[in-house]
């Protein structure tokens, strides 16, 4: 079992940044490096993970499916991951283990996508997910890409961060947009 660990934001932005490369086959790294980001997402409070996110910049990710329903499924293996089609764009959350912390529910994704890749095994995947799993898929790509989920806000998005308040509870506080103030969501 290797835990490898998550390369965060912005200390090492330059390396989150960087498009990976296509997987031409599998191989024994390949087994090797999946096997290493299944245990280091299984050691973070995550619903995906890509081997960028490990400082290694190939084109694979783990998606965790099942989150709208409350039954979270094991990471499904997606090698060269595409987005065939997409649905319109919905504003929701997004968070991400390399911005340890930082939330926001204003990006825009695709209510629902199409996806294909190869699975571990390297057989061809083909999926359709919608509402929080297209989210994922969504977001884990962009990983690919080198983007963050912080290039998808807009000059009136709103950042939180879980802070304690004075009674020893935690909330999310807004930390954009509120210069010397703070606002606790319930």
């Amino acid at each position: 079992m290797t835990i490898r660990p998550i390369l965060t934001y912005p200390q090492q932005q330059a390396a989150l940044r960087k498009p990976s490369d296509p997987v031409a086959r599998m191989s024994a790294e390949v087994e090797a490096l999946i096997q290493d980001m299944k245990d280091s997402l299984a050691s973070q409070p995550g619903a995906g993970l890509s081997a960028v996110q490990i400082g290694v910049h190939q084109r694979i990710s783990l998606m965790c499916f099942g989150q709208d329903e409350g039954e979270i499924q094991p990471p499904l293996v997606v090698i060269n991951p595409k987005i065939t089609q997409v649905g319109p764009p919905a504003k929701g959350f997004d968070g991400c283990l390399s911005i340890p912390k930082l939330v926001t529910w204003d990006t825009l994704r695709p209510s629902w996508l199409v996806f294909t890749g190869r699975d571990e095994h390297w057989k061809t995947i083909r999926l359709k997910v919608e509402g929080i799993d297209a989210r994922v898929v969504s977001h884990e790509i962009d990983h690919l890409d080198g983007k963050l989920f912080l290039d998808l806000l807009t000059p009136t998005s709103k950042l939180y961060l879980p802070q304690t308040d004075a009674n020893g509870e935690e909330k999310l506080v807004e930390v954009t947009s509120m210069i010397g103030q703070t606002r606790y969501l319930k």
